[in-house]
């Protein structure tokens, strides 16, 4: 079969990214055909404690990266940023996180360049109807709810199982707040509530031990929660009570919920953290903004804030094993091009800009751009 060819990139130029998109121990795991169209990095597999010529000897080649930017048709990036996007030539397929909704300028970069963006958040698992079923990625999500606790807990000097009890709200129950309440549990916080747009009934998979209850915005636009017993309250007074405020959800960028908007931060409890996993800028909570693992937390007022927006990076090994472990089964059909992707609904629906076109509407809107190429800002 025809293959297009693979840059796999080692090396990121984002500040404390250590993860790679192929673990160098499943390189056994892809077929020899397929690996023969892989180039990699130099040193990519360094810190895994195998050397070059063990990769180069079951790979196409070792390249050092401006090379790899000029002679791959695909680029394999897990966090590209803006200098990756200008490095690339002209018609480059970029397969990684590119979350190019809420970035303008990478956006206008793949506009320009013509480029092809195959987004690994929008890579889902769809039933033959049509339903969504699983989120390709969704270890790693879980162990950016994991890592963000053990983080954020040695940044504060805190356990559960040591000190004077902590109260635990989590926004959501997807993937992230999985892997968060995983890391509570291990470290002895056990006074955890979950609070999620679908009623408690329906949420599947529930966690013992964790007490699980409904939000949802009202008609005059206030998020409030529901009770079992009916009784509802304005949501703000739920994370009042709370140590501990974990932000797992998955926000839409066109009707953002805000959490703590406001003239309302005074009501948390002094002291308090707010773990904002999911870390979109303006959203949730009005100070919300991404942090870094240089400058990981602030306090706003009274209250703690950490959004570092890559948080499996601080467990880099298992975050390695696990994306590689979600990519390895569809390199062959990215690399078999356009007409293979339109056979896989995974990867045909994760395509946000194809050729410089933009494909998600969501682009669009929130960014104010132009339906039709050059999708100009308006």
């Amino acid at each position: 079969m025809a293959l297009l060819t693979v840059g796999v990139f080692g090396k990121s130029q984002m500040e404390n990214e250590k993860r790679v998109p192929i673990h160098p121990r499943q390189l056994a795991w892809i077929d020899e055909e397929v690996r023969q169209h892989l180039f990699f990095e130099e040193d990519y597999g360094i810190p895994f404690g195998v050397s070059n010529d063990k990769i180069r000897s079951v790979v196409g080649g070792m390249l050092p990266r401006e090379e790899l930017f000029e002679k791959c048709d695909i680029v394999l990036i897990p966090k590209p940023v803006l200098a990756d996007f200008k490095a690339m030539k002209e018609k480059t397929i970029l397969w990684g996180w590119p979350h190019c909704v809420q970035q303008k300028k990478i956006t206008q970069e793949a506009i320009d360049r013509k480029l092809t963006l195959i987004a690994w958040e929008a890579m889902h698992k769809w039933s033959s109807s049509g339903a969504w079923q699983m989120h390709i990625f969704h270890k790693n999500n879980e162990i950016a709810g994991y890592a963000s606790i053990l983080h954020v807990i040695g940044l504060l000097g805190i356990d559960g199982n040591y000190g004077p009890p902590r109260k635990v709200v989590v926004i959501s129950f997807g993937s992230v707040s999985r892997g968060a309440i995983n890391a509570l549990h291990g470290l002895g916080f056990h006074d955890i509530s979950v609070f999620t747009q679908r009623h408690a009934v329906f949420v599947a998979d529930q966690i013992p031990g964790v007490q699980y209850f409904h939000f949802e915005r009202s008609d005059s636009g206030q998020l409030i929660s529901l009770h079992p017993d009916r009784h509802s309250m304005p949501f703000i007074e739920e994370l009042a009570q709370a140590d501990v405020i974990i932000n797992g959800t998955l926000q839409d960028t066109d009707n953002p919920l805000m959490f703590v908007d406001k003239g309302e931060l005074d009501k948390l409890k002094p002291e308090s953290v707010i773990i904002d996993v999911s870390c979109d800028e303006g959203m949730g909570f009005y100070f919300a903004r991404p942090t870094t693992f240089e400058d990981p937390m602030f306090k706003q007022e009274q209250v703690y804030y950490y959004a570092v927006d890559h948080t499996p990076s601080y467990l880099w090994r298992s975050a390695s094993w696990a994306i590689s472990q979600s990519l390895v089964p569809y390199l062959p059909v990215i690399m078999q091009g356009p007409d293979r992707w339109e056979e896989s609904e995974t990867v045909w629906r994760a395509i946000e800009i194809k050729k410089g076109v933009i494909q998600n509407p969501k682009i669009l809107t929130f960014q104010n751009r132009a339906e039709t190429y050059p999708h100009e800002v308006l």
